[in-house]
């Protein structure tokens, strides 16, 4: 798998690189580097192809990162209606401990840009989805929020770690819904992170609880945003990479919409 990091040193789970990216490509059951890639080679490579992006979430060591990336992987491939070429894996430095979230989410608004400025490249010549898990929803709608041109086709957001009114009108991630071509939102009212640390931490509910506040201007108003209840198949925070229903919701939304609300 091609990894790209913006973590000091490529693994480290609390600090930034000074700037921009290294990329590998990595042996991700061996957590081995086959190489080292140039952004130039990288877009080189990634030239007419279908690739799906994936960024995690909140207090994830490297070890962490690379399992789960595997796991998805795993699922994507082993289903044939999945059409890309290529997963690639973003890392971020989200913290390695339970008792960090506002650094991490500082940290979250920070990669943005850059994370933005990375779609704009890849995408000029490249079909891009992302699958995102809880911190890394920031991480994405933040740099959406910044881009004046569409960068992702598909946007799988689970467990959405960002207020559940945060895409409506006039709030903070409207902007975002512009510059996607359709927003998945996978939401589970089972998720025990987002139904006690999230709502400590921001006295609010979390996207990925019960899905958007506004369910109603979400079906007249917001028309390429779909909203999955997924509390029948997922009944933890980290359910998501293990649910065959999700990887077939997901497949599913490669070549048709699906309902706009639709519980797995």
């Amino acid at each position: 798998m091609i990894l790209i990091s913006s973590r000091l040193d490529f693994t480290n789970s609390d600090a930034l690189l000074p700037e921009g990216h290294i990329i590998k490509e990595i042996d991700i059951t061996k957590d081995t580097t086959i190489r080292e890639i140039s952004i130039d080679t990288l877009l080189n490579e990634l030239k007419d192809k279908n690739v799906c992006m994936l960024v995690h979430g909140y207090n994830n060591e490297h070890e962490e990162v690379r399992d789960a990336y595997q796991i998805i992987e795993n699922n994507i491939f082993r289903n044939q209606d999945f059409k890309y070429d290529l997963i690639i894996g973003y890392s971020w430095p989200g913290g390695d401990r339970a008792l960090e979230w506002w650094s991490a989410k500082s940290r979250a608004n920070a990669v943005a840009r850059r994370f933005r400025l990375l779609l704009e490249l890849i995408s000029k010549n490249t079909t891009v989805d992302v699958i995102s898990h809880s911190l890394g929803a920031r991480v994405c709608l933040k740099a959406l929020k910044e881009a004046s041109t569409i960068l992702i086709r598909n946007y799988y957001c689970m467990a959405g770690a960002v207020d559940n009114e945060s895409i409506e009108i006039d709030e903070e991630f409207n902007l975002s819904l512009s510059s996607l071509e359709r927003l998945f939102i996978m939401h589970s009212a089972k998720d025990e992170v987002l139904a006690s640390a999230y709502r400590l931490a921001e006295f609010d509910n979390a996207l990925g609880l019960f899905g958007p506040e506004d369910k109603e201007q979400v079906e007249t108003q917001l028309l390429n945003v779909f909203v999955a209840n997924c509390k029948r198949v997922v009944t933890h925070h980290g359910g998501y990479k293990r649910s065959p229903a999700v990887f077939d919701y997901i497949a599913t939304g490669q070549t048709q919409n699906p309902s706009r609300f639709i519980t797995l």
